[in-house]
């Protein structure tokens, strides 16, 4: 089941344009890994230095085997050094999956 992976960053306000660019190339090497379906990076409206980055993939599992690789440690390591406070991550799943509470109608 495909699932939308949120991740929420805000970065030092000296280093946005180096992040942006990181984020680039990051979205370059991901967009040929098997199970990656699309991207988007969203600037937030109050704080330009807040982006938040929504990735599409065909299952969990994908996200997670990316999410385990050398490489992506590597770029999580480098934007580490840029950001003002910790990424978040949350995951979602996309379509047929029922939440539990779906029966107590």
């Amino acid at each position: 089941m495909a699932v939308k992976v949120l991740i929420t960053r805000k970065f030092k306000k000296n280093t946005i344009k180096e992040a942006y660019k990181a984020l680039m190339e990051l979205r370059a090497m991901v967009t040929v890994l098997p199970g990656y379906l699309s991207g988007q990076t969203l600037i937030s409206a109050e704080d330009p230095h807040k982006l938040l980055v929504i990735s599409t993939w065909v299952s969990k599992k994908r996200w997670e085997d990316w999410q385990a690789t050398e490489t992506r440690k590597k770029f999580q390591k480098k934007l580490a050094d840029l950001l003002e406070t910790p990424e978040q991550s949350e995951i979602y799943y996309v379509g047929e999956k029922e939440p539990e509470w779906v029966d107590m109608a």
